[in-house]
């Protein structure tokens, strides 16, 4: 009996195996018509009116005002903005998961937004199953996705879990869209 009480205690001493982490498996979409105009009807959440998309680049971020790398991923794309005319490239920011914290995520999201000042277009879809369905299964935040003027996705930036790379920079965004519009 005392050899088990001690198999069992140095058996609770041992450390488990971390469970292996999910990764997501979200797939940019085509940005076809159907699309755009999903995105068309999504509530502003700034004052800054989102401009039609044909012909242009497109820049979507997924984003939440409790995510702590959400916050420079804004002004690195406030930088794109800045390198690249309305005209060519559009980007604009999905809100999404906003709910995972309940309290108080109107004061959270007006500091977010005062604190990052988006020079694009932000919104909200009236619920989250089906930005993340619309969009490929997009299930993590901050994802980016990078279309071509044709809608076909060029380039995708996921957050992993554990991942040391927390979210797009200005040069990857601005190196992707250079590729697109050059």
């Amino acid at each position: 009996m005392i050899r088990t009480l001690g198999l069992i205690l140095m058996l609770t001493m041992v450390p488990m195996a971390e469970p292996a982490l999910a990764q997501s498996k979200a797939k940019a979409p085509q940005l076809d018509a159907s699309l755009k105009q999903f995105i068309a009807e999504m509530t502003p959440l700034t004052g800054r009116a989102l401009e039609p998309l044909e012909g242009k680049a497109v820049v979507v971020t997924f984003f939440a005002s409790w995510c702590p790398p959400c916050r420079p991923e804004f002004g690195h794309l406030n930088e794109v903005r800045q390198a690249f005319p309305e005209s060519e490239v559009a980007i604009l920011a999905i809100n999404l998961f906003e709910d995972f914290f309940q309290k108080g995520k109107q004061r959270r999201m007006m500091r977010f937004l005062s604190a990052t000042r988006p020079d694009f277009p932000v919104l909200r879809a009236a619920d989250d199953a089906t930005i993340e369905t619309r969009f490929g299964g997009v299930d993590r935040i901050p994802t980016v996705y990078i279309f071509h003027r044709d809608g076909t996705p060029a380039y995708s930036f996921v957050h992993q879990d554990g991942a040391e790379k927390t979210h797009a920079t200005a040069a990857e965004v601005t190196a992707a869209l250079r590729k697109i519009i050059e």
